[in-house]
């Protein structure tokens, strides 16, 4: 009888724990209010708010480097949450801001997430081409897409800021 190393032999047992935690998960991971107060002392501080992307994704960033899989999921997931975020952005644009300047907003997010988008396909084209292994390439790639969508939401709040904000009267003036 063979016996097989004690990694392999505990492969399926990571990977059913792995798919069971994953349903865990059911709170979002972003905290919009959060992000707008973020959003709203980097400007105060006349700083570019993009470090707020960052803080956000410190959850992902904090998962250890041995499990690629795991923080890839992590940024899946936000990146999808930045998506929902962006959409309702958009909604409530469409609902409250003039008709040009919700069509404004969606040109701007739409080139801004397009753009982003492009150089991550770049970098997993040039990860490919230098042979990294595949879990660090889609971790970058996860990584790369989340970071893209939640610079989009950022810039939708910092250039468009509701009319009842004080960021958004400071920018009237």
């Amino acid at each position: 009888m063979t016996t097989r190393p004690a990694a392999q032999r505990m492969a399926p047992l990571t990977l059913a724990a792995l798919l069971l935690a994953a349903p865990l998960q059911a709170e979002p991971r972003l905290d919009l209010d959060d992000l707008r107060s973020c959003v709203e002392t980097a400007v105060d501080l006349g700083k570019a708010p993009t470090a707020c992307v960052d803080i956000a994704h410190a959850p992902c960033l904090e998962i250890s480097t041995e499990t690629p899989a795991v923080a890839g999921l992590c940024f899946t997931e936000t990146r999808q949450e930045w998506s929902e975020a962006i959409a309702a952005r958009m909604a409530d644009l469409g609902k409250k801001a003039p008709e040009r300047i919700a069509a404004l907003a969606g040109i701007e997010v739409k080139y801004d997430l397009l753009s982003s988008l492009v150089q991550c396909d770049r970098m997993e084209e040039l990860a490919l081409l230098r042979e990294l292994p595949a879990e660090e390439i889609q971790l970058q790639k996860a990584r790369c897409t989340a970071t893209a969508s939640g610079l989009a939401y950022i810039r939708l709040l910092w250039r468009l800021p509701d009319p009842d904000t004080p960021l958004a009267k400071e920018t009237d003036q």
